[in-house]
Formats: structure tokens, sequence, C-alpha cells
């Protein structure tokens, strides 16, 4: 992600350490959503197999986990290394 390598260049490590640990958390809790929207989605499944509104949700969160999880690989590379971040 060429846009996001350009807007930290030159910052110092003190400065992008603690936006990847808030990227981090975020990947945590969409990751999270996500899974309890896929419960949902199981829970609702419609015998005609046709996606309903759960299902919907389930993959619209997906979708942003795996946003947010290319955004923060490029800043953990950015970065060069994995700062330690505490369980919630």
């Amino acid at each position: 992600m060429r846009p996001v390598v350009g807007l930290t260049r030159g910052l110092p490590k003190s400065v992008l350490e603690p936006m990847v640990v808030e990227a981090i958390r975020k990947h945590r809790y969409l990751r999270d959503l996500a899974e309890m929207r896929e419960t949902e989605a199981h829970q609702c499944e419609k015998s005609d197999g046709a996606p309903g509104p759960a299902h919907t949700a389930y993959v619209r969160a997906m979708i942003d986990v795996h946003a947010q999880q290319t955004v923060l690989s490029t800043l953990l590379d950015v970065l060069g290394y994995i700062p330690e971040v505490l369980a919630d």
C-alpha cells in the first residue's frame, strides 16, 4: 500500500509504533466482530440457500478484517518489527 508507506515515511519509531499498536487493536476488534457475525450467520441460515441479512453482515465484517490486515501488514513492514501488545 504505497499511500500508507508514503504517509509514514520518515516518521520516528516513537510516533509510528503507537499507530501500529492501534492498528493491531483495531484488527483484533474487527476479527472478533467478524467471528460474532459468522456465528449469527450460521444460526440464521435460510433453507433456500439465499444469503440473508446476517450473512451479508458477515461478508461486510470480513471485508473490513481483510482491509485492516492489509493496512496492518504494511505498517508492520514500515516499522520493521512487531510491537508487544497486551491482550484486551
